[in-house]
């Protein structure tokens, strides 16, 4: 996912890209704003691409490791061969599984959240009162969007792989009802 990301120094100027955005036909959803910290307060760090990959990895490689090892399991309990041979291979199969997993895992998180240098760079532009608008775009629309940051008083426009996702509050979470 492509995403074009303009660093503002107010507010007017974002609303006037915003506008522009608007009336070439971009949805909302495509808009990712992130406005600039409070006094005294610090805002909520940005999610770090390696984390997410982590995460995922681990995940994927525990059903993976499941996927794999209770079918073959089951096979093992049929299969007329000794037992020592029996718990080799049971032993062996569920590392495939797992290992297979957790590439997929981290694969599939491959495009999500954003490289830690860079996440740090938005996080201390926000902490100055800076306001990032990221854009969401088609290859072939980038150019339109960097002009329409540019034109829309953007003192920094960057081409940037990832998205932007905050961090969740650490504690517990409220219920839905």
């Amino acid at each position: 996912m492509y995403q074009i990301v303009g660093t503002f120094a107010d507010r007017s100027a974002l609303d006037a890209a915003g506008r522009l955005f608007g009336t070439a036909g971009y949805a909302t959803e495509t808009l990712t704003l992130l406005a600039p910290t409070e006094l005294g307060r610090r805002a909520a760090p940005l999610t770090q691409r390696g984390e997410l990959m982590l995460r995922a990895a681990v995940r994927w490689g525990i059903i993976g490791a499941l996927v794999i090892e209770v079918p073959s399991v089951i096979a093992m309990l049929l299969l007329p061969v000794d037992v020592n041979v029996k718990v080799l291979m049971a032993a062996i199969m569920w590392k495939f599984g797992a290992g297979f997993g957790a590439w997929f895992g981290a694969a599939s998180a491959g495009e999500r959240g954003l490289e830690q240098e860079v996440a740090e760079d938005y996080e201390a532009r926000l902490e100055r009162g800076g306001w990032v608008l990221a854009v969401d775009v088609r290859r072939r629309d980038r150019p339109f969007a960097r002009g329409v940051m540019l034109e829309s008083d953007a003192f920094d426009v960057r081409d940037v792989i990832g998205t932007f996702e905050t961090k969740p509050e650490p504690g517990p979470k409220p219920v839905r009802r």
